[in-house]
């Protein structure tokens, strides 16, 4: 009596590498070359291009910012610190850069300096 255990079944088969299962001889039939099929073709492969966030001026408007941030002449996608003196990239997140520029121990304690100063 055959046995009806799934497990005699699945072990006369064998996992296949994809490269090999779809990998078809070059032989010309019928004016038609058939060639191996490329799982990662370079033609059609997509470039996403991500949106680069750039200074916007309307950030200099919120009077929290505009205490220590100015826009750099360097380029758009960095910010520069008037507190630190320092240009930081914002072409990561834009906004959030310049949130995580103000969590930095160096702007905290100059803005702590300035504050005792004043």
């Amino acid at each position: 009596m055959p046995s009806s255990s799934g497990n005699d079944l699945s072990k006369s088969f064998e996992s296949t590498p994809i490269d090999n299962a779809i990998c078809i001889p070059s032989k010309t039939t019928s004016n038609t070359t058939v060639t191996k099929i490329s799982s990662t073709s370079s033609s059609t492969s997509r470039v996403n291009k991500r949106y680069q966030p750039k200074f916007k001026k309307e950030w200099l408007s919120n009077s929290f910012f505009a205490t220590f941030l100015r826009e750099c002449k360097t380029g758009q996608t960095k910010a520069l610190c008037i507190t630190c003196n320092i240009q930081f990239s914002i072409q990561n997140s834009g906004l959030g850069d310049i949130n995580h520029h103000i969590q930095t121990k160096k702007h905290q304690d100059r803005m702590k300096s300035i504050e005792a100063n004043s």
